[in-house]
């Protein structure tokens, strides 16, 4: 391994270890390390629409808890998490020299989403749907329906693409923060009225589905 490489490793490792992201039922482990494979570009696809994903929930959070008294302390934990995560994953893309996407400041800024390398025009248009959803929703039942959707994306998306990462670290911290996703996600389902049983056997099924549809 090269000087650069191994600095580099290490940079990420440090960065990983510093974010400290906090889940649901405690702390998570920040695993984040440095890539394991020549083509980082890899990685950078996977970190900026994860990142993109988090803020766009981070706001959507932020924006529900103003708008619904009786779940805002509920839906500002789960926002700091969101921002744990978030600032994990740009640490993590920091040390491998690659750029995230910034963080949307309302939901009509969705100009964020345009010209970031390795965010693709599928990615943009999903984002860019939810935060039209985020600028329309004015009832506590719409932000429910809004985070339920995002929390589920979120946990396809690192249940889907997360264990094929060349970056094992990388791999680990993905499924925490999917753990976290799904245990935000029971929490949602009870507000909505389900038993916690059957959010549980949703959530199980969706992770699932997500592994499955991925495999090759």
């Amino acid at each position: 391994m090269s000087e650069q490489a191994a600095s580099r490793r290490e940079t990420l490792r440090r960065g990983a270890f510093a974010a400290g992201a906090l889940a649901a039922g405690g702390l998570l482990r920040p695993a984040l390390a440095a890539a394991q494979s020549p083509d980082d570009e890899d990685l950078r696809d996977f970190l900026v629409e994860a990142i993109a994903l988090e803020q766009v929930t981070v706001l959507a959070y932020s924006t529900a808890a103003d708008a619904d008294r009786d779940s805002r302390a509920t839906y500002e934990g789960f926002r700091d998490q969101e921002q744990a995560h978030a600032n994990a994953l740009r640490q993590a893309i920091d040390g491998l020299g690659f750029d995230a996407p910034d963080a949307p400041d309302s939901p009509t800024d969705t100009g964020v989403l345009d010209g970031v390398d390795g965010l693709d025009a599928d990615a943009v248009k999903r984002l860019t749907d939810q935060l039209d959803a985020l600028d329309k929703a004015k009832t506590p039942e719409q932000f429910l329906d809004l985070l339920t959707s995002l929390e589920n994306e979120q946990l396809t998306y690192y249940a889907g693409q997360g264990p094929a990462l060349d970056s094992s670290d990388l791999s680990t911290t993905s499924a925490e923060i999917g753990s976290c996703q799904a245990q935000h996600l029971v929490v949602l389902g009870q507000q909505a009225g389900h038993s916690p049983g059957a959010v549980a056997s949703s959530v199980a099924a969706t992770a699932a589905k997500a592994g499955s549809d991925t495999s090759p």
